[in-house]
C-alpha cells in the first residue's frame, strides 16, 4: 500500500464532500471485528484502519488492485455517518434498546443513511464496485430483516 497515494485519496474525497473533518489513518482496529472505518461521534473524526481495509478488499475482490477505490467508498460511507442529521438521535436510541430486532432496525437505518450520502457523493465513479461494497456491508442486516432488503438483489448480482 502506498500511504501517500491513500493520503491523496482521502484529501480528494474530503474536497469533493466540502468536509473539514479530521481523518486519521491507522493500521488495525483495536478489537476482534473486521472494522475498516469508524466515525467517532465523541471526537468528530473518522479513523480508517488501512490494514483491515486491505484485508476486506482482498476478501471481497480477491486482489488489492482496486484498493484506492475501496478506500474512497469506505471513506464516503464514514462521511455519511459524520453528516447524518439523525446520527445523535439514533445513537441514543440504540443505547437504550434491548431487543435484537429493534437494535438491528436502528443500526440498519444508521447504515442506510450513511450509504445514501456515499451514493450521492461517489457512486457514479464505479457503480459496480460501490454496489458490491454496500451490498456486503448491509447483507448481515438484511439477513435478520429480509423485509428491508431493497439492495440485496442488486448487490448479489454485482458481487
Amino acid at each position: 500500500m502506498n500511504r501517500t497515494l491513500i493520503e491523496h485519496t482521502v484529501l480528494d474525497v474530503l474536497t469533493r464532500s466540502n468536509s473539514k473533518i479530521e481523518v486519521v489513518l491507522e493500521n488495525l482496529f483495536p478489537g476482534k471485528r473486521l472494522v475498516g472505518g469508524k466515525y467517532s461521534l465523541d471526537d468528530r473524526r473518522i479513523t480508517l484502519y488501512l490494514g483491515v481495509l486491505e484485508e476486506q478488499c482482498k476478501l471481497l475482490f480477491g486482489t488489492l488492485e482496486s484498493f484506492e477505490e475501496y478506500v474512497r467508498v469506505v471513506l464516503a460511507h464514514e462521511l455519511g455517518h459524520a453528516n447524518d442529521p439523525e446520527l445523535e438521535y439514533l445513537s441514543e436510541r440504540l443505547m437504550k434498546i434491548r431487543g435484537r430486532l429493534s437494535r438491528t432496525r436502528v443500526s440498519l437505518r444508521l447504515e442506510e443513511n450513511a450509504w445514501r450520502y456515499a451514493n450521492d457523493l461517489i457512486r457514479m465513479e464505479n457503480p459496480a464496485m460501490f454496489d458490491t461494497i454496500m451490498g456486503q456491508s448491509l447483507y448481515s442486516y438484511y439477513e435478520v430483516l429480509p423485509e428491508y432488503a431493497e439492495y440485496t438483489q442488486s448487490a448479489a448480482t454485482t458481487a
